[in-house]
């Protein structure tokens, strides 16, 4: 069985080297909270769940300065052109790179799951996590922006 605590510190760490990597920009963790002290609000956000030996769902969300200043980062040709849309697609990538990272994680500990694709989310959305899952959440500062993690685990 894994330490729940170290998923969490992993998905930190999976975090800052993916915004890292595409975008150039260093994401700064902040405190790991609860989810009922969260006080961040969502512009657009990607969730997937992964099942297995645990449930883990992980939504990964931004605020529109943040998003916005990522897609001009990778996409600087189309800064002209962005639209929420464009922004939905690259939130999507980036999840399923936080995805992506943790199953490999979990694999290299012998634990075995599957995933969902991710969803992307526009807007201040309420997140669920299943009954009975422990959740937090892990934030970050862009440069003066933010985005989140909402990461719910619930070990069998």
């Amino acid at each position: 069985m894994i330490d729940i605590d170290a998923v969490f510190e992993f998905l930190r760490d999976s975090t800052k080297m993916v915004i890292k990597t595409i975008a150039m920009v260093d994401a700064t963790p902040g405190d790991i909270v609860p989810s009922d002290k969260n006080e961040l609000v969502s512009y657009v956000s990607g969730n997937v769940g992964i099942t297995g030996e645990m449930k883990i769902s992980i939504t990964v969300s931004f605020s529109k300065e943040a998003i916005t200043k990522i897609y001009r980062t990778v996409f600087p040709d189309d800064a002209s052109e962005v639209t929420i849309f464009h922004m939905g697609d690259l939130v999507g990538e980036v999840t399923n790179m936080i995805n992506g990272n943790m199953r490999r994680h979990l694999s290299e500990n012998n634990m075995k799951f599957d995933s969902s694709i991710p969803t992307v989310v526009v807007g201040s959305q309420q997140i669920y996590h299943p009954a009975g899952t422990i959740s937090k959440v892990i934030p970050f500062d862009l440069d003066g922006d933010y985005m989140f993690l909402e990461v719910g685990i619930k070990a069998f």
